[in-house]
Order: structure tokens, then sequence, then C-alpha cells
């Protein structure tokens, strides 16, 4: 800390001379070793023989007036020997060699009375596995951010809704549901307000909800959060917000029916006025010629896949005379009840209409089977309305034969998409599927096969057991000369040598067959 004297100018009144005086100043500044080390290091990094940095003043009001001394020394004197003795040299160097697992923030009050948050400078301490506190950064505030979620009540009725404060030492703003952002000057104790483009249905009503609550009522409904004191500027702004709520919700519904979730994040691209129009006229107004697929073709149900634009794509059903989302309940029920369905693709706003062939939606009159059965899992994640539990689902047995062979070829589908995705939920549905289908056959090798691969794609190591019985599986292998079940049996032992062997003796075929199967996969990545 330093003191100075400087000169001071005062205006007599009526006088034409200047009257000179001393002020006395003080100035501030901690140094403690963590900041001493930041200034050398930027020091030599800039190769200048100087530095210079800024001193903080205490100011007048804190002037005794009759003994002429601060009023504030004292409590800075101690607050000096607090913060570098909380980083003194030996603590600071050691911080260098040690890892923390947690970490404290102390807040350097320099004026208790005049506590500024975002001059102040705020000290982070690492706290390593000993409980000792090491300085790590010395940081200034520039913004403090605080995220919250709160149910607020609008007519009755509850919501969810998140918002993000921001505060700056000018004013601060929130921003709500990342759509509408109010921002408010603290001087001027007023505020405006920004809505952005639609990113949800969800979200971009409850921001018209908000926004119609603050005209009727000239507040918002938060608890924890309180805007006393200031006002918004709305004049002008969303006149007629409860029609475009109204319409907002009847989109929503709409949307709902079709599989688009009201929580569905739309791309920054999207041209939402064609989106909207497109979904009220085809779903609502029923105008089928915008799908480009001829009215009789509807006559019947079938399963349509439909491109609204660029970034959103439907596979819906269409029955009785309406569309459903593919990915529901109701429509597991309905396609049930067919032995076979067409799959046809349309492109909106396009000429061309491409038909998908879907296979037999049953293998025999005997058995059936999930409407997903035949549809690849990479694609239908590409679904805007994909929903994984309704494809889990429509393999339960009310849906779904696990005595069909498309059991084990469908869990090769999504054993395969896990080394894409690495989501383990396609991994545990094939294993599922698997286990399932072994039950009722408990000899089949090709399920028992599928079952270890997902085990060590798990992680899990094979026991002695599981070892044995692979070996007995070649073994039987061997005898019915099934070269390609014994190339796995040898990948999953991790016999990396002698699968190559055996791989070297398939035909072209049995090649091009094993090569699209994630046991290959497995085998080019064994050391």
């Amino acid at each position: 800390m330093v003191t100075t004297k400087t000169p001071k100018k005062v205006a007599a009144k009526d006088l034409e001379t200047d009257t000179t005086t001393l002020e006395q100043l003080a100035y501030y500044r901690i140094l403690a070793p963590l900041k001493v080390r930041s200034l050398l290091s930027h020091l030599n990094s800039s190769e200048k023989k100087s530095i210079s940095f800024d001193f903080k003043k205490i100011k007048n009001e804190d002037l005794d007036p009759l003994r002429h001394t601060f009023i504030e020394l004292d409590p800075l004197r101690h607050t000096f020997i607090e913060e570098v003795d909380k980083q003194q040299t030996r603590s600071t160097e050691t911080s260098e060699n040690k890892e923390s697992t947690h970490y404290k923030v102390d807040l350097v009050n320099m004026q208790k009375k005049a506590f500024n948050l975002y001059e102040g400078m705020i000290h982070v301490y690492g706290i390593p596995d000993d409980g000792i506190k090491l300085p790590v950064e010395e940081v200034k505030i520039d913004e403090l951010k605080i995220g919250k979620n709160e149910v607020v009540y609008m007519n009755s009725e509850s919501t969810l809704v998140t918002y993000q404060i921001i505060e700056t030492e000018k004013g601060f703003k929130v921003v709500i549901e990342d759509t509408l952002t109010l921002d408010f000057d603290r001087r001027k104790k007023s505020g405006l307000f920004h809505l952005e483009r639609v990113k949800s249905l969800g979200s971009y009503m409850k921001c018209l909800r908000l926004l119609n609550y603050y005209i009727q009522r000239n507040k918002f409904p938060f608890q924890s959060l309180q805007l006393s004191g200031g006002t918004l500027n709305l004049k002008g702004h969303l006149q007629q917000i409860e029609e475009e709520i109204e319409s907002y919700k009847e989109l929503r519904d709409i949307c709902t029916q079709i599989g688009i979730s009201e929580n569905y994040i739309f791309d920054d691209k999207e041209d939402f006025p064609s989106l909207f129009n497109a979904i009220i006229n085809i779903f609502k107004n029923k105008q089928y010629s915008l799908l480009n697929i001829h009215q009789e073709k509807l006559e019947k149900t079938e399963i349509i896949n439909i491109e609204l634009s660029k970034y959103v794509k439907l596979a819906l059903v269409y029955a009785d005379g309406c569309f459903l989302n593919l990915y529901s309940e109701e429509a597991l029920k309905i396609t049930s009840r067919y032995s076979s369905i067409t799959d046809v693709a349309s492109n909106h706003g396009q000429d061309t209409v491409e038909p998908v062939m879907l296979s037999d939606n049953r293998e025999n009159h005997d058995q059936k089977v999930s409407i997903f059965a035949s549809r690849k899992i990479e694609e239908m994640v590409k679904d805007t309305n994909f929903d994984f539990d309704i494809v889990k689902l429509s393999f339960a047995d009310e849906h779904h034969d696990i005595q069909a062979d498309l059991t084990i070829t469908s869990s090769l589908e999504y054993i395969d998409f896990y080394d894409k995705s690495h989501d383990e939920s396609y991994l545990e549905f094939a294993l599922d599927l698997n286990q399932r289908y072994l039950a009722e056959y408990p000899e089949d090798d090709i399920a028992k096969v599928n079952i270890y691969i997902i085990k060590l794609k798990q992680g899990h190591a094979l026991s002695e057991e599981e070892k044995n019985d692979l070996y007995n599986i070649t073994e039987r292998a061997e005898m019915n000369n099934e070269q390609t079940i014994c190339f796995a049996c040898e990948v999953l032992l991790k016999n990396k040598v002698k699968a190559k062997r055996i791989f070297a003796t398939l035909t072209g075929k049995e090649k091009e067959e094993i090569m699209e199967f994630p046991i290959y996969r497995f085998y080019q990545n064994l050391e």
C-alpha cells in the first residue's frame, strides 16, 4: 500500500486567485506470491524490463476528519496479512506438483462497506486429498451466471420453466428457456425483451404465456426471481399474443399426433413458415396431394415415410383415414393386425415418390413379427419421431414371436449399430433378444455366439465355463463343416492367428457375408 500527496485547486467565489492545498491519498493492491509469480511470468514472456498495473484508491469518505487517518486502514492490514498468508511461497510452489479433487473460492473483500463483486479479486484454492488448501489461480469476474428451474403457475396451470440469470456490473439479463431474453438496466430501472426464433414448440409456448402473463399483471410469476422496481417495455409488441398462443397449441397437438415432441429441438436453419404450413395443410386440412401420392394409394393401411423439410423426416402409418406416428403404441396395435403392409417414401414438395420394399409382417400364419424387424436401426434413428422405447416394445411377446428367425437377424443390426453409436442401450437390447431366443432354443449356437460377443463388447471377461462352451461349439461346427462358426469362436477366444487361417479357407461368398457381421469388426480389432 502506498500514500501520496497531490495538489488540489480550490476556486474562491468572487476572487481571481487559486488556492492550492495538499490532499492525502492512499492506494492499495494485494500482491500475494501467486500474483507476483503471474506478473513475473508475464514480464518474462513479453521481454520487457518493466510492468505496470493498477492500484485502487481508498475513498475520501474513509478518512477520519479528526485524526486525519484512514478509517479502513486496520481492516485493510488484516486482509493483507490473511490473504498473503494463504498464499505463502511454499504452498504456491507445492500447488504446481499436486492435483486437487476439490476446489474452494475465496472472495477478497477489501472494502467492507462498499464491496463490489466485479471489482474484487477471487482466489481459487485446490484442496488435495490431504485437505491442505493450495492456491491455484487469481481471477476477476466479468459476469455471474446462475441457472434455475422453477415451477410457475399461470392460469391455474403449473409449468416448469428453465432460466439463466446473467449479471454484470452494469445490469443483468434473464434468458428464459433459451428463447426469451429480458435485458434490465440497473440505472434506468427498465428493460427490453427479445423473443428468439422457435427452438422447440414447448419452450416457445412457455415464453409466449410468460409474456402474456406480464402484459396482464405487469409482473412475472416467478418466486425466486424478483424483478421489482423496474418495468419491461412491451408497448406495441405481441398485441395478438393470445391468438398466437392458440395457434401454437393447435400446431403442438398436430405435431404430437405425428410424433414431433414439443421438446424436439428444431435445426437453426429450419424454414419455419414452410414447415409449419405443410404440417397444418397436410395433417389438419388433409391436403394429401402435397405428398405427391395419388389419393387411391391412401385407401389401405400403409407406412408413409415423409420428408417435410431438409431437417424433418417422419415415419407414419396411414390407417382409418388419418396419419399416426409409427413410433406409438396405437400404431403397433394397428400394424399387428396385418400380415403384410406397404412401405412408401414421399419427399414433400418434390415430384418423385420412392416405393420401399418391406418384408411381410409375418413369416408364416402362425408367427407375428415386429413391424420394425425388417427396418434398419441406422435409418430409423434419422426419423424425427424415432422412439427407441416403442421399437423395443414392438419386440415384446404381444407384438413379436421371439422364435422368428428375424429375431437373430435384427439383433445383429443393433450390435452393429452400437459400434457406430457407442450407445450401450442398443447392445443391451440385442442381448435381451438373443437371451429370449436362446430360452426357446437352448441348443442354438448362433445365439450363444452373439451373447458372448456382446459380453466382450460390454467389457466382461469370459469365464472358464463359457470358454469351454465355445470349444464345444467349435467341435460341433467342425463336424458340420460350419467354418464361419469356427471363425467366430476363435475370434471370441481371441486366437487371431487361428481365426485368420480359418478365414482364408472360406469361399468368396462366405467372406462377403461374414464381413457384414459384428464378429468381423471384432476380429479386426484383435491384437
